[in-house]
């Protein structure tokens, strides 16, 4: 099981927040720095992004 982990973005700079593009209930964030690295996510239904 995936533990979601919850807390207040400090570099809100370059931010962005969609909804999950499989399911469209979950809002997921990504920081500017998560982005340029390319960090995955992975959404509540299954869904794991980028690529």
């Amino acid at each position: 099981m995936t533990k979601i982990i919850q807390k207040e973005l400090n570099n809100k700079e370059g931010r962005v927040k969609f909804s999950c593009p499989k399911c469209l209930n979950t809002d997921i964030t990504r920081t500017l720095n998560a982005r340029k690295i390319g960090t995955k996510y992975t959404c509540t239904c299954g869904f794991e992004g980028p690529n």
